[in-house]
């Protein structure tokens, strides 16, 4: 039975992928909204598109291999398949493995706009706004210092319950970290004064999509190693179940603040052809 769900799950992948091909593509309204809300001329609506459809494709194919890692680990070696917090490994939670698909498949996608330039380059000296996002990734970083300490809390008291989902959700935290490091430390070359605002567009987008990835998987992160860390008697049952909901909650916020797409009731301030 085992072998044939595994049989079966490349299948229902690829119907995944190609039903969601169709949201790869942008249209005029998710230019518009990349772009700042304004009209753009065709060569930077070009550069949006691409730069749309490879962020989304990434984070598609990211999120799908982590899912479906997660299935198979989850079926082979448990029997079953989580979704959420559960008391058997974040392998084998379809959520966790997912968000850090995500996580990675961003950080391959911001990677492909870093410069490769041969020989000398003009680079320009002018000073670039902040990033945003600064507070998801302090609260993040705190985060995910809560889920080590509760780890070496619980490792101290003889408990390796949450050493996986700590040692994988930090390290996709630090994931997140690198992205960023990499959308701020990018050279920019001497640009015109559209394409400069349209470059300080996709940096200030892709930051604070990171940023809300980062925490995400932080809180997710803890939400898993309070839950395999902390025993649920009389006395914390409720906590902890209250903590675990609390924190799929906001995992799941931040990570549908994080998407590619205008929020649900954006226009724009024309009406796109």
């Amino acid at each position: 039975m085992g072998s044939a769900v595994l049989l079966v799950v490349p299948l229902l992948l690829l119907a995944v992928v190609v039903a969601a091909a169709a949201r790869v593509r942008s249209s005029p309204h998710d230019v518009a909204w990349l772009a700042g809300g304004c009209l753009v001329p065709a060569d930077e609506e070009t550069v949006v598109r691409r730069y749309l459809a490879r962020h989304r494709t990434h984070r598609l194919v990211g999120g799908l291999i982590g899912v479906a890692l997660a299935v198979v680990v989850g079926i082979r070696w448990y029997g079953t398949v989580r979704l959420g917090v559960g008391d058997l490994s974040p392998l084998a939670d379809v959520l966790f493995l997912g968000v850090a698909g995500v996580v990675v498949g961003a950080l391959v996608a911001e990677s492909f706009r870093l410069p490769r330039t041969r020989g000398p380059v003009i680079a320009s000296l002018a000073p670039r706004e902040p990033l945003p996002g600064g507070t998801h990734v302090q609260v993040a970083r705190g985060v995910a210092a809560g889920a080590v300490a509760v780890t070496a809390v619980a490792l101290v008291l003889g408990s390796t319950g949450p050493v996986v989902a700590c040692v994988l959700g930090v390290a996709v935290v630090g994931l997140a970290e690198l992205t960023r490091a990499r959308v701020d430390g990018r050279r920019r070359p001497v640009l015109t004064p559209r394409a400069e605002r349209l470059d300080a567009r996709l940096r200030a987008f892709a930051a604070g999509s990171v940023a809300h990835l980062e925490l995400s998987m932080a809180v997710l992160t803890l939400t898993w190693v309070v839950s395999t860390a902390v025993t649920a008697d009389a006395g914390w049952g409720f906590v902890q179940v209250a903590a675990v909901l609390a924190g799929l909650v906001l995992s799941v916020v931040q990570l549908r603040a994080a998407r590619p797409r205008p929020p649900r009731g954006w226009e724009p301030g024309w009406a796109p052809a």
